[in-house]
């Protein structure tokens, strides 16, 4: 076994790990997420979003966050809104990573701040053209789903320094 091969099967293992773990914070943890106006609020998704998108890239972020989401709404403890919200922070956190991993790895951990950008302006927005288009409806749902993304991307920070200090950090998984 060389060692690419190596470094995918811990991607592949990490990936499937957090999808459990995902799955179980969403479901058995009564304290993490509340049901507001047809959306599940869960900071844990966006919590996971962060750390496998700086972990272990875009790629297997973005599958780890749709094996999520399809699992959390065919169980029926998820809605149909954690897709194009929870793919999308996952995709701007590992793009975001990728390049402050090439230009300053030092830094790579406050990739986790941008989860917002993805899941609020281009998950809300895919929701409001969803629920139907209006300024108020598009305002609305960036505020929803703001509640979410931003603690879970101030926690998701917190584990990776965390796990860096740890010796856990994007390096281990490249």
């Amino acid at each position: 076994m060389t060692e690419k091969d190596v470094i995918l099967t811990l991607k592949i293992a990490m990936a499937a790990i957090f999808m459990a773990v995902g799955i179980t914070l969403s479901y058995l943890n009564p304290f993490g997420y509340f049901f507001l106006f047809g959306t599940k609020i869960n900071p844990f998704a966006h919590l996971i979003n962060v750390i496998t998108g700086v972990l272990i890239g875009v790629t297997f972020s973005s599958i780890t966050a749709l094996g999520i989401a399809s699992i959390r709404f065919s169980a029926g403890i998820g809605t149909i809104h954690a897709f194009h919200g929870g793919v999308s922070g996952a995709v701007v956190v590992g793009i975001v990573s990728h390049f402050l991993w090439k230009k300053k790895p030092k830094y790579v951990e406050y990739a986790a701040f941008t989860e917002p950008i993805g899941t609020v302006f281009i998950g809300g927005t895919i929701t409001a053209l969803i629920q139907g288009f209006t300024l108020a409806n598009l305002l609305f749902f960036w505020w929803l789903f703001m509640l979410s993304s931003v603690v879970g991307s101030v926690l998701g920070f917190i584990v990776l320094k965390i796990l860096k200090r740890s010796g856990y950090s994007r390096d281990r998984f490249y």
